[in-house]
């Protein structure tokens, strides 16, 4: 049976016109809702790009901490694009664009420097770092560090940073790109000149010797820096390149590391290239980033602070008892999600033995049929650590997202708010933002916020 139009739409008249004002009420303006009332006519702009809810959340959230200071905030804003008639600093960061970067969310400055799986977005977390109200006396913690988005942020708002994580890759790859914020371009340029040919460079890291060495958080952590020492000194020959600054020849290490994940995954796609190829292709645009980075932090007369990169285990957190400011992080997916084997062309490059890491990361130890249950005892123990290591009336700020295991979503978003009243917690938070064209394998993502109690 057919429904005519007009059984659904009916026909405008006097007695039924409705005012689409009256139902809608009166428009609402992005910028007067993020600043309290503030118009954009008295100089305040948001990013075009910036229409999420969970975004304009995270605005309104930074201004509510930052905004009694307009210069302040107008250094460090993530979302506002103009504060007071002028423009952020953050307008200009985001400018320094990186490969496949959409927007000024993610991929600017060193962000998108060696290939990651699972990372956040770092303009997120710059506004969250904001909200929290770090400065440079604070420290800002990621027990889950990754890639090192975190401290990439903390590093260009002057905030202290600490990265902890159990794979030692990953305590490299964040060193080098957080380091490399901090490079001077022309000196880069002329070390490479003085090398004579980017072939050469591509050569000499081949020649790396075939030498494994475990490492694993003991009683005391081991830091980044000394990771790579040990990586130069017993994987690489002496050469002109190892008697370069260890920032400058850690980024051209990192250039070359880059280029073996993209050889290691596009082999047999369409995106295939040689490896060499690869690697000339890297480094030249690593070269335009650092030139980007270098004269754009320059022009804001801007220093990013060194962060601290320890190797540990985010459930036993090398850190004293209520010392730290907020927490950003993001637990491993590694319960759908192998990084042993995702990052193993990587770990066996640097002569790290794998054998180790699966008993040692959240959510690899165990059977399948186990595999699950640890991963929730791992999660709890290290939300534990977290509410320790806080400060009072802190925050913690854990991005999660619905991972399907074995078919089945799961919701650790919720978990955690059930565990956060009997751990401590005296506040929770839960903003929930959708995963755009990402539906088969998470649904939603999840920012949880939790605030730690006072003692009564």
């Amino acid at each position: 049976m057919k429904v005519k139009a007009k059984a659904l739409f009916p026909v405008k008249t006097e007695e039924n016109a409705v005012s689409l004002r009256s139902v809608l009420g009166e428009s609402i303006d992005p910028v007067s809702w993020a600043t309290g009332g503030i118009l954009p006519g008295n100089g305040f702009k948001l990013f075009d790009d910036a229409g999420q809810i969970y975004e304009l959340q995270l605005a309104r959230m930074e201004f509510s901490t930052l905004g009694k200071d307009l210069d302040l905030f107008r250094k460090r804003s993530a979302y506002f694009e103009i504060v007071d008639g002028k423009p952020s600093y953050h307008s200009s960061i985001a400018k320094v664009r990186g490969k496949g970067q959409i927007g000024n969310s993610n991929q600017y400055m060193t962000h998108w420097f060696y290939p990651y799986k699972g990372k956040f977005h770092g303009q997120m977390i710059k506004a969250i770092i904001n909200f929290m109200g770090a400065g440079e006396e604070d420290i800002i913690l990621d027990p889950f560090l990754g890639s090192g988005t975190t401290l990439v942020e903390t590093a260009l708002l002057r905030t202290g940073g600490l990265g902890i994580d159990i794979n030692p890759a990953l305590c490299i790859v964040s060193q080098i790109k957080t380091d490399s914020l901090r490079i001077n371009y022309d000196e880069l340029n002329s070390a490479i000149n003085q090398i004579g040919s980017p072939l050469r460079i591509f050569e000499y890291f081949k020649t790396a010797k075939l030498e494994t060495k475990k490492f694993l958080p003991e009683s005391e952590p081991v830091d980044a820096k000394e990771i790579l020492d040990y990586v130069w000194e017993f994987r690489f020959p002496s050469s002109q390149i190892k008697e370069l600054p260890f920032e400058i020849r850690n980024f051209l290490l990192l250039a070359y590391l880059h280029a073996l994940s993209d050889y290691t995954y596009l082999k047999g796609t369409a995106k295939e290239k040689s490896f060499e190829k690869f690697f000339l292709i890297n480094l030249s645009e690593y070269l335009q980033t650092i030139k980007g980075t270098y004269f754009t932090l320059k022009k804001l007369n801007l220093e990013p602070k060194a962060p601290e990169i320890k190797l540990a285990s985010a459930m036993a957190l090398p850190v004293t008892d209520n010392s730290i400011t907020g927490i950003i992080t993001s637990p491993p997916y590694s319960i759908a999600l192998d990084y042993v084997k995702n990052d193993f062309h990587l770990l066996t490059y640097l002569g790290i033995d794998t054998s180790p890491l699966r008993e040692q990361m959240v959510g690899l130890r165990g059977g399948k049929d186990k595999k699950l249950l640890f991963y929730e005892e791992d999660i709890r123990k290290s939300v534990e650590e977290m509410h320790r290591v806080l400060k009072p009336g802190a925050w913690a700020a854990i991005v999660l997202g619905d991972v399907v295991v074995d078919g089945k979503r799961t919701d650790f978003c919720q978990k955690i708010e059930s565990w956060a009243p009997e751990i401590g917690f005296s506040d929770v938070y839960a903003m929930r933002r959708p995963i755009l064209g990402g539906f088969a394998k998470l649904r939603y993502e999840y920012v949880l916020f939790l605030q730690k109690g006072y003692k009564k």
